[in-house]
């Protein structure tokens, strides 16, 4: 509903004809694309849009599609990258995978980020349907602080998936039937009991150590 406004800032809808949920950030009036992120796995290739905003590490790139099938990376952060090189195009039908991380093998290296995996993130040209698409890591190889993008897309959601919403990540679990919610509301109840008995043991101790300063 465009009637919505910050703080609303993520969605999550059904469709029906798929029997599948998405998420997608919120686009209406005060809201922030920014403040959702999507963690790529290696295996799901993403589709890339004309303007990207990704997360690889401790650095934001952003990634343009420009005529003649050429991919434009631009490194945002201030950090100095190698040869101080802060934006690479490439051209799909001379290159089919574009790898950016730390190795010095890379087409984008960043070889003294530490944030970066060897390979952090791949793009690679589809000859065929003249798109880019973009995954985690190289080959089947994740790499370890993952490739995140921003919330512009509706992403399937899919079991495990993982999320980043202002500072806080989550992880979205499916639940197939009557038996996984049981399961899934008994462990979150044991949870808070847990939790309850901490705060008590903590209290208990504050309250003695006021008992020993009041004596």
């Amino acid at each position: 509903s465009e009637t919505l406004s910050y703080p609303y800032v993520f969605v999550i809808y059904y469709k029906k004809e798929e029997k599948s949920y998405y998420i997608r950030a919120f686009s209406g009036k005060g809201s922030d694309n920014k403040i959702l992120f999507v963690r790529l796995k290696n295996e799901n290739k993403l589709v890339l849009k004309q303007k990207e905003l990704i997360s690889a590490g401790d650095t934001i790139f952003q990634i343009t599609l420009l005529a003649n099938n050429d991919l434009e990376i631009i490194h945002l952060s201030k950090k100095k990258t190698l040869n101080n090189i802060n934006k690479q195009t490439f051209n799909g039908a001379k290159k089919k995978i574009v790898t950016l991380g730390r190795s010095k093998d890379c087409d984008f290296p960043f070889p003294r980020d530490k944030s970066f995996s060897r390979f952090q993130t791949s793009f690679e040209f589809n000859e065929d349907k003249k798109q880019w698409a973009i995954y985690d890591g190289k080959g089947n190889k994740s790499s370890t602080n993952g490739t995140w993008v921003f919330g512009t897309h509706s992403f399937l959601i899919k079991n495990e998936m993982i999320v980043e919403i202002l500072n806080s990540k989550i992880k979205i679990r499916e639940i197939k039937n009557d038996d996984d919610i049981k399961e899934n509301t008994k462990n979150n109840v044991n949870k808070e009991n847990n939790d309850e008995k901490e705060n008590l043991k903590i209290n208990e101790k504050d309250e003695k150590e006021w008992i020993k300063i009041l004596w």
